[in-house]
């Protein structure tokens, strides 16, 4: 049966900072999605999963900023996607990824049973960007990536850290299987604007 309240995981660590205002927004688009909204900024964030599944090469990333300089929007609407692909891509190229997913050779994760999680009777859409499965030392770790870009609502060190325990959550109770582990510092939420890009799991393991 459908879960009567379903929310994404994105909006809710909005929901968590918002005014009165923006909360019952937010709340709105939630019981009344708008069918025909077309998510923005799906070409960089295709081109960042795709750097993060290869082992952190930035090759997908570096060809996608040359393939979006080229091209001439005419839509205003274009013009600004355009304008803040770029921008992320650069942004993103200079964050700083675990030394585990550079190092260490992972399979994806494209199946799962569903991409949600539920959280005190509320359905939350996790839906994960990358899931990988590492397997170190005979020993097999679980974890998984979100990727927000939005220049308007970046998130803070609070709402990332909200996010990354949320991922962690999900691939407790939804992903792992018999003998495999979530590693919470591959719990991952990486916001391309936010001063504080990584969750506070990836310390230990950032590249120096």
């Amino acid at each position: 049966m459908k879960n009567n309240y379903v929310i994404s995981i994105n909006q809710l660590a909005a929901f968590s900072k918002a005014t009165e205002a923006g909360k019952k927004r937010i709340i709105r688009q939630q019981k009344e999605p708008n069918k025909f909204l077309v998510a923005w900024y799906q070409f960089p964030k295709a081109r960042i999963r795709k750097a993060i599944a290869n082992n952190c090469d930035l090759e997908p990333v570096l060809k996608g900023i040359e393939e979006l300089k080229l091209r001439k929007p005419e839509k205003p609407r274009q013009v600004l996607d355009r304008e803040v692909s770029l921008e992320a891509m650069r942004r993103f190229i200079n964050i700083k990824l675990p030394k585990l997913l550079k190092d260490v050779p992972h399979e994806i994760v494209k199946k799962v049973n569903t991409k949600s999680v539920i959280v005190n009777g509320v359905e939350i859409i996790v839906s994960p960007d990358v899931i990988y499965k590492l397997n170190i030392d005979g020993n097999t770790f679980i974890g998984a990536v979100k990727v927000h870009i939005s220049k308007s609502n970046i998130f803070d060190n609070k709402q990332s850290r909200y996010i990354s325990s949320l991922v962690y959550k999900y691939l407790k109770e939804v992903v792992i299987k018999e003998n495999e582990e979530v590693l919470e510092e591959l719990c991952l939420s990486i916001d391309v604007y936010s001063v504080k890009k990584l969750s506070k799991f990836q310390k230990t393991y950032l590249k120096q």
